[in-house]
């Protein structure tokens, strides 16, 4: 199928490839995250989805955190390895090689339905209120994110 090069001009050079390289699935997960995400949630887009993927994460029957892993790469969220844990607080490594191909600005936004998932998840787990806040790093050539998810033991989880 041949690609149209005005599907470029949606992404006005926000993208770090050119359109016209990417495959129509790839190039339809960039849509989403890089230009209806923005027009539709607008500023609130942060915290709408933050609150989405905190519901979805809730809603998880799962019995131990190891199950996070299988669920990421199922959904194609991307691969999420345990880097800490404490008894108030646990920290996930994320990454996925499409996280290279959106600027750091917009992924600071969009990945707040993955820190919201885990912040639901680690609620459903424990039982008491959790919140999670993401960090968005570039190293070496290749992005990912850090999500910690800290848990309240003196609130239980609604």
């Amino acid at each position: 199928m041949r690609q149209s090069i005005a599907v470029s001009s949606l992404f006005q050079e926000r993208i770090l490839l050119p359109p016209e390289s990417i495959s129509n699935s790839l190039l339809g997960y960039l849509f989403f995250r890089e230009k209806l995400l923005e027009i539709i949630l607008g500023d609130s887009e942060p915290h709408i989805l933050y609150w989405v993927g905190k519901e979805m994460g809730n809603h998880l029957e799962i019995k131990i955190a190891d199950e996070l892993e299988d669920i990421f790469n199922q959904l194609d969220l991307g691969q999420v390895q345990l880097e800490q844990q404490s008894a108030t607080s646990v920290t996930y490594r994320l990454t996925h090689s499409r996280l290279n191909l959106l600027p750091k600005k917009r992924l600071e936004k969009t990945l707040h339905l993955e820190a919201g998932f885990i912040a639901g998840a680690m609620e459903r787990l424990t039982g008491h209120y959790c919140a999670a806040s993401l960090t968005v790093q570039e190293q070496k050539g290749a992005t990912q994110a850090l999500i910690e998810a800290v848990i309240d033991m003196e609130k239980s989880a609604v």
